[in-house]
């Protein structure tokens, strides 16, 4: 019901009053003529977000507007013939329908809630003309710098079939859409309607689950494409990839698809965009500051010879293409920052996925690929550089002699031994000395949901050495390897468990141990057991699959092979 109308009068005051018989009278009337012009009646398409209005009986495009301004714009549809009117006609489609919230005190006219269909418990009708004038008049200026500037080029197609020779861009930047983050296909149905043209949404690269779109249906048609970008891309450039999700599996899958694509992720940063959407300021799980991957096509001569060069010599240049590519660190608030792609569990983590993308054998374990680093390349505050590299890291700190940490919290028990080895690296400490940081650590970062973090003594006990005197310490080079072996065992007789618990017909793996999953599902790899790994991959908790970047590249790769 109409309560409030805000109007200028004719000496261009602005007023508001309550409605009279009058204007209720009006109202009656325009409610019960029929409108002499074509408009879409069309029942909003499947989907949640386009049937979110249901329960208030608004199940059809029409239905989004009032009788007033749905006639109107049935009226200015009939006069447009080019594909200009018609661009002016979509331009305020959203803001002239119900889904203008009134919002006392806020003097914007047009208040819709982005990327969603809601419509509020206070509508706010707007005046169509007052709407297409003020656009036109911001049309026009956008057109008039158009035709000032011939060296624009715009194109409308799809990111998997571009028209454009291979290896002929200098930099790719992309702000992808990130799994069921926004809906588009369904949020663009209104104007759809109106257009008379509707998106064909099979392949549209979101989860969605009326689509019947899962992690991994979303990954797929975000790797065609990602091929097609590294396709155009010339060898040793770059593609920024904005990333705004908070899911886990989501990261996941933009990081397997960027792999199974062929490029190499190089660096994650944040990006501060200062003013954050509506969702990000009040929502406290929403994401406060966009990530930003960095990722390169790998150069002709590295791309060359890796075709050549056994499996020793290509780990070896792959680590030397990758620490060329990576950020050099930088003085922030008087210390030097961090890059935590620097550090050895990650670069071997990189080149772990760049074999395996590849369907090849990891060449060379972790023991002896941290001992090669070290004969290679330079290290300093846990992170490697190439000569010219550490030269300038050198002068860096000059500037800012303290470094950031790599790491402050434990989230899982990979990262949880990282952050032990570093304590321990410092100086060898008990457990008493130990546990108060570690239960603060843990607390700040929190396990995810389903994954097993065992003890803090099975850890100590696992991974490092126990001096007579009670303190822990890193291994040294001679017993490192033995450690390794003998955790390495371990974790695979409880991935063996596993194993059996996923062979029987009913029932599934409520909660797991990620390191023994990861270990097996290695294991399995490198012994070409690929029904294994899909087998315990079905049963396991979804969030641990589609939230661990090895496990959702192994399961992915052995699914292909089964």
């Amino acid at each position: 019901m109409p309560v409030l109308i805000s109007y200028t009068d004719s000496k261009g005051k602005k007023r508001q009053k309550s409605p009279d018989d009058y204007d209720l009278e009006l109202i009656r009337i325009i409610e019960n003529e029929e409108i002499p012009y074509w408009f879409p009646k069309d029942v909003m398409r499947e989907g949640g977000e386009t049937h979110r209005n249901d329960k208030y009986g608004i199940t059809h495009v029409h239905q989004f507007y009032t009788r007033r301004n749905l006639w109107v714009l049935g009226a200015i549809k009939e006069r447009c013939t080019t594909p200009l009117e018609h661009l002016m006609l979509n331009s305020q489609l959203i803001n002239l329908s119900k889904m203008n919230r009134h919002r006392p005190g806020v003097s914007f006219p047009y208040n819709p809630l982005s990327g969603t269909l809601y419509i509020a418990s206070q509508v706010c009708e707007s005046n169509v003309f007052t709407a297409y004038i003020n656009k036109i008049k911001r049309l026009e200026e956008a057109i008039s710098l158009l035709k000032h500037n011939t060296r624009n080029v715009l194109s409308i197609a799809s990111a998997t079939h571009m028209s454009l020779p291979s290896d002929s861009i200098d930099y790719i930047f992309t702000d992808p859409p990130f799994g069921a983050n926004i809906m588009y296909s369904e949020l663009n149905f209104l104007q759809e309607a109106w257009l008379k043209v509707k998106t064909d949404n099979k392949e549209e690269a979101i989860e969605n689950d009326t689509q019947g779109k899962g992690i991994m249906e979303y990954t797929t048609l975000m790797q065609k494409c990602f091929a097609e970008y590294y396709r155009v891309l010339k060898p040793g450039r770059w593609m920024t990839v904005e990333f705004s999700n908070t899911s886990a599996g989501v990261w996941n899958g933009i990081q397997l698809a960027l792999n199974r694509a062929g490029f190499v992720i190089a660096n994650v940063s944040s990006l501060d965009k200062k003013q954050g959407s509506f969702k990000a300021v009040t929502t406290p799980t929403a994401v406060k500051q966009d990530l930003v991957i960095s990722c390169y096509k790998p150069s002709v001569m590295f791309l060359r010879t890796f075709t050549i060069q056994d499996g020793t010599a290509n780990t070896w240049s792959f680590v030397g293409e990758q620490l060329e590519h990576l950020p050099i660190p930088m003085v922030k608030e008087s210390k030097t920052t961090a890059v935590v792609e620097r550090s050895p569990k990650v670069l071997y983590d990189r080149l772990i996925t760049y074999f395996l993308m590849r369907g090849l054998p990891v060449p060379i374990d972790a023991q002896e690929f941290q001992a090669g680093l070290a004969e290679r390349f330079a290290q300093r505050d846990g992170m490697y550089f190439l000569p010219e590299q550490l030269v300038k890291y050198e002068e860096i700190k000059k500037i800012a002699p303290e470094t950031y940490p790599l790491g402050l919290f434990v989230t899982d028990e990979a990262n949880g031994i990282e952050w032990l080895k570093k304590r321990l690296g410092e100086m060898p400490q008990t457990y008493q000395e130990i546990q108060p940081e570690w239960m603060q650590a843990l607390g700040v970062g929190g396990v995810r949901k389903n994954d097993i973090l065992p003890e803090l003594m099975q850890l100590l006990e696992e991974n490092f050495i126990e001096e007579a005197d009670g303190r822990w310490r890193l291994p040294n080079v001679h017993d490192n390897k033995d450690v390794e072996a003998l955790r390495t065992k371990a974790l695979l007789r409880e991935f063996k468990v596993y194993v059996e618990a996923a062979r029987k017909p009913k029932g599934g793996i409520r909660t797991a141990r990620v390191e023994a999953l990861r270990a097996g599902f290695r294991h399995c790899y490198a012994e070409k057991d690929f029904g294994t790994i899909v087998a315990v991959g079905d049963k396991i908790p979804q969030n641990l699959l589609t939230e661990d970047e090895v496990l959702l590249q192994l399961y992915d790769i052995a699914q292909n092979k089964v």
